[in-house]
């Protein structure tokens, strides 16, 4: 059982999974060394935590987005599930497997509900095969954030790609006379390449072309006969310039 997508939605988000390292609660010696040499042997470092408190310190101080929970400590059968539930009350987006040598379909169920990213059963004699798949799916889950990132810088290139698009076609129109004679001393807009209108009103046009056009870039500027420096503004700045809320 493996979660959604990951994403990441703020510098915390981004640096702690970024960080290579994996904070584990495990009391078998046998299972502590396989997870010391799996992981570091793909290069990240292990943390151990004794208990639920030291776990959750980690997410609350945002140190580390990378967890093996074992479920069964010490006397308590279901600590590993105890902590996942505080974790998720903190933090919604880390990486969390429950880890157990006492497989449960109820467990099973419950894990999925607690939104665990993995819910993974110890093998009887190869805890390092285990721990191979659950270091697999961390790093297939750091690929994909990184993929997310990669998708919103392209996004963002193509933002600006079409805001040149806009001031090219601006600068197009501006050499047909009969446009530049219909629009001097108006304000016009561009989206995505096309002219949008022009208005004598600066504000009533932003408003129009806001409505109609809220997450594309566009272009803004008033045609004078001696030019003006154009007004291109990003979309989070257009609120505040018309004031509106």
């Amino acid at each position: 059982m493996v979660s959604s997508s990951p994403s990441c939605d703020g510098t915390y988000i981004c640096d702690s999974f970024m960080k290579e390292e994996v904070v584990v609660m495990e009391d078998s010696l046998a299972m502590k060394n396989a997870i010391q040499e799996v992981i570091g042997g793909i290069g990240w470092q292990t943390r151990f935590v004794h208990n639920r408190r030291e776990a959750v310190e980690v997410v609350q101080n945002k140190e580390a987005a990378y967890f093996i929970l074992d479920n069964w400590i010490d006397e308590n059968k279901q600590e590993g599930f105890d902590t996942l539930e505080v974790i998720r009350e903190l933090d919604e987006q880390v990486f969390v497997t429950i880890l157990t040598g006492h497989p449960d379909p109820k467990n099973e169920k419950l894990a999925e509900r607690l939104k665990a990213n993995l819910y993974k059963k110890k093998s009887a004699d190869n805890y390092r095969k285990d721990i191979e798949e659950i270091a697999s799916a961390m790093l297939a889950f750091k690929k994909q954030i990184f993929s997310n990132i990669i998708g919103i810088i392209n996004d963002q290139i193509d933002q600006l790609d079409k805001a040149d698009i806009n001031v090219t076609a601006y600068e197009r129109h501006k050499q047909d006379s009969e446009w530049l004679e219909t629009y001097t001393n108006q304000y016009v807009a561009f989206v995505d390449g096309e002219f949008f209108d022009g208005n004598p009103n600066e504000f009533e046009l932003l408003k129009l072309v806001r409505a109609k056009y809220p997450d594309k870039p566009r272009f803004f500027t008033k045609v004078d006969e001696i030019e003006e420096q154009p007004i291109d503004l990003s979309m989070a700045s257009w609120l505040d310039y018309i004031n509106v809320k």
